[in-house]
């Protein structure tokens, strides 16, 4: 039912660019419904494409990659701030430190938040003081959100083994869905191009398994397997993961390995390669696993949560063992030597797997019936 009166909801990130590519179908449906939408997250190149959504954006200044305790509890007063003048009903939060600081800043100024955990990161990754104070915080402020959202069962698990999120506002998605319209198999050549290409899109971070992917891609060139490597990613200078940009230079030296820049319209990209390869070391839902899926490309993937939770060995895709690059060069070569056949075999495997699991409709209605409850309120 379309909205009569203009009701007012704020979506918060640690970036524009995560709103944007993650949380569009998201946006474009309350912007349908005639809920103003306002955009809490840092300026970047995609704070334009928010805007021109027809949202209203306003620049979140924080520090992804800094520690600072005080720097990062100025997070909570200029949300707060900004919950009182604008005083949305529901504010959605995305991102560990929106998650926390923009819960307590809901909290003070009596605004329903909805949280979304898109993957335990770096923090749960690494294990060590920053790991511990993450928990913490995720303890003493998740409580006080009306929902929490998270996007695979090891992470739904943990967030209550650790009593992180109590069970009864915690809640399983598929990750934040695809588009299976726009991400399509009908435009793919699932007949495989003469030089086979694989393709990374995603964060240039270490935890990603770019280090291990580097090296397998070498060790394949080594044995001279003819194929190429194209790298479609967004520098995390903020993350601290992050790669060096003079590591950076150095890799853009190897022969055949291309460099793209981030791409608006991506499956654009996915039409021209053979198989998606993500070697992380722990994910939420991957976006770009659900995109290629959708688009009938198999994945190499690692055997992480996440992952696993979409790539069934032998099936759609093959895993490897995380921070393992013999092992991944070993799956990359099992998708190298796929015959005709069995490649589109998997391409329907991927695109059904897809279709049957994680439609971004379910991630949308979420949204929505969340929102609903608040309203009914």
């Amino acid at each position: 039912m379309v909205n009569k009166e203009k009701i007012t909801i704020s979506l918060s990130a640690n970036t524009s660019w995560y709103l944007y590519n993650f949380r569009q179908s998201t946006i474009k449906t309350f912007l349908n419904l005639n809920y103003e939408v306002i955009c809490i997250s840092p300026e970047d190149e995609f704070t334009v494409d928010l805007e021109n959504l027809g949202c209203k954006c306003i620049h979140l200044k924080m520090n992804n990659k800094g520690t600072n305790p005080f720097q990062d509890i100025l997070i909570v007063f200029r949300l707060f701030y900004l919950y009182v003048k604008y005083r949305p009903k529901a504010a959605f939060h995305f991102t560990i430190k929106n998650n926390i600081f923009g819960t307590w800043a809901a909290l003070i100024s009596n605004t329903p938040s909805i949280n979304n955990v898109s993957g335990l990161g770096t923090a749960f990754i690494r294990e060590g003081l920053i790991s511990k104070i993450v928990r913490l915080l995720y303890k003493c402020s998740q409580p006080f959100a009306h929902r929490v959202y998270c996007q695979n069962p090891e992470d739904f698990d943990l967030l209550i083994h650790k009593k992180l999120v109590n069970k009864d506002k915690l809640f399983l998605l598929p990750g934040s869905g695809v588009d299976l319209k726009r991400f399509n198999s009908d435009s793919v050549n699932h007949s495989k191009n003469d030089q086979f290409t694989f393709l990374y899109v995603g964060r240039i971070l270490a935890d990603k398994g770019l280090f291990e992917l580097i090296e397998a891609y070498n060790n394949l060139k080594i044995k001279k397997i003819n194929c190429e490597l194209w790298i479609c990613g967004i520098l995390n200078t903020e993350n601290i993961s992050s790669i060096s940009k003079t590591q950076i230079e150095d890799w853009k030296d190897i022969p055949g390995i291309r460099w793209l820049d981030p791409e608006k319209y991506i499956e654009n990209i996915y039409k021209q390669v053979d198989c998606v390869v993500l070697p992380s070391y722990r994910e939420g839902m991957p976006k770009t696993l659900l995109e290629a899926g959708s688009m009938g490309l198999p994945s190499v993937a690692t055997n992480v949560p996440g992952c696993r939770n979409i790539i069934q060995d032998n099936v759609n895709g093959f895993l490897c063992r995380a921070k393992d690059a013999r092992d991944l060069e070993q799956a990359m070569i099992k998708a190298l030597n796929l015959s005709r056949n069995d490649y589109e075999k998997m391409s329907i495997n991927a695109r059904n797997i897809v279709k049957n699991n994680f439609d971004e409709k379910i991630v949308i209605d979420s949204a929505l019936d969340a929102l609903d409850s608040i309203l009914k309120k």
